[in-house]
């Protein structure tokens, strides 16, 4: 930003939080030419200008670059409170870690691509070298390769995740399965509030050993594609610990059928306000049978839940008709419609819990569904939803859904 001299020194003239408003109005090319304006600039700018870090690989300013201009600057580390890194380099990452930032609050580590590798004896040195992140609450660490589903962590990278102040733990694409070796107590994060795995492997144990640290956790998302590490069943008895305080749940399980058929058992959780789940895993396939409904549904389901979505409900029938209502068999041609019907397991649950809702879920207020763009058969069953206090809510395949706790708290 080339501006003249009296116009630099009105604006360092004005209060602190004024001058910030401003430059927070710049973009960071303007924000860096106004911090080399002078000195008395740079010591305005450089604590909004490096509040927020971003990296970009392939370029100077990438993981290797920051860990190089903390090193120069040092005085840096402490204006220091997001860090978006864009990749996983996996020296310069855990280099970064060895810093001990005293303000920073949420690591976004994002990878798209084959990793650099390293040697065992090199990774161990640099994990030792690793610290506790004093304020650190949000840890997002997500590696997408292409050619293999996960990116093996070692025992040994446990220590990436050992920040005791977490509250939110995202983690993507990853085998963490080795930290299941940890001791019970290795993780301390007490306050974690979200855990959102997605697309990982893991077994029962590494799975615990970042539930079981916390009373206190609300939100919790477990995202699979691929079949399931270990039984279905085993998952209540993993959240057993949190059973008071989890309101959240998302079970994103597609494509696979269940490992056993005894379903789960969610009926110990009583704030649990927010299941999604693909309902041949919460019931078992016990569930095809009409009279078997409501001790299912009573024997499985979160007692106070509000909101269920029915993961992985996909329309199955298949008509094709003409603007005249003929209807023909297969794929629709150019001018054809393709009308999908619900299996009619799926239908009379859906019908059970809004008709005997009151009887077995009496807080109930929301069923949803994905894959409804082009379906015909649940249109009966709106006026049923309407007549029992329920909102029947068809989702488009593209949407995402968030449920927010405040939200919930209102239903």
């Amino acid at each position: 930003m080339d501006c003249p001299t009296s116009r630099r020194l009105s604006l360092l003239n004005l209060p602190l939080e004024l001058q910030w408003w401003i430059l927070g109005c710049l973009d960071l090319r303007d924000q860096g030419s106004f911090l080399r304006a002078s000195q008395q600039a740079r010591e305005v700018v450089e604590p909004l200008f490096y509040r927020k870090i971003f990296t970009k690989v392939g370029t100077h300013n990438d993981t290797v670059g920051l860990v190089n201009l903390l090193k120069t600057r040092p005085h840096v580390v402490s204006l220091v409170h997001f860090l978006i890194l864009d990749e996983f380099h996996p020296i310069a990452y855990r280099q970064l870690l060895a810093i001990e930032f005293p303000n920073l609050e949420s690591v976004i580590a994002q990878h798209d691509g084959e990793p650099l590798e390293i040697d065992d004896e090199r990774r161990r040195s640099l994990n030792r070298l690793v610290r506790e992140q004093p304020k650190l609450t949000n840890l997002t660490f997500s590696i997408e390769q292409g050619n293999r589903p996960t990116f093996e962590l070692n025992e040994d990278d446990a220590v990436l995740f050992r920040h005791r102040k977490l509250r939110r733990i995202r983690i993507s694409y990853v085998d963490f399965s080795l930290f299941g070796r940890l001791a019970v107590d290795y993780f301390q994060h007490a306050d974690l509030r979200a855990l959102l795995i997605e697309l990982c492997w893991y077994d029962y144990e590494a799975l615990d050993r970042l539930v079981s640290p916390t009373t206190q956790l609300q939100n919790v998302l477990l995202g699979h594609n691929d079949q399931l590490p270990f039984s279905e069943r085993l998952y209540p008895t993993l959240l057993a610990p949190v059973r008071e305080s989890l309101r959240i749940l998302d079970l994103t399980w597609r494509w696979k059928i269940p490992l056993e058929d005894r379903g789960m058992d969610f009926t110990l959780f009583p704030n649990l306000h927010f299941l999604r789940v693909p309902p041949v895993y919460l019931l078992g396939s016990a569930y095809m049978e009409d009279s078997v409904l409501e001790s299912l549904v009573r024997t499985k389901f979160p007692p106070n839940l509000k909101m269920l979505l029915l993961e992985n409900i996909v329309p199955r029938s298949i008509r094709v008709m003409n603007e005249r209502g003929i209807v023909f068999p297969g794929y629709p041609p150019p001018g054809y419609t393709l009308e999908l019907a619900l299996m009619p397991r799926d239908y009379q649950l859906i019908r059970f819990l809004i008709t005997e809702k009151h009887k077995v879920l009496p807080r109930l207020k929301y069923v949803l569904m994905y894959y409804m763009e082009m379906m015909h058969d649940p249109l009966d069953l709106y006026p049923l939803a309407k007549e029992n206090g329920i909102t029947l809510s068809p989702l488009y395949a593209t949407d995402y859904l968030t449920p927010l706790l405040d939200w919930l708290d209102e239903l």
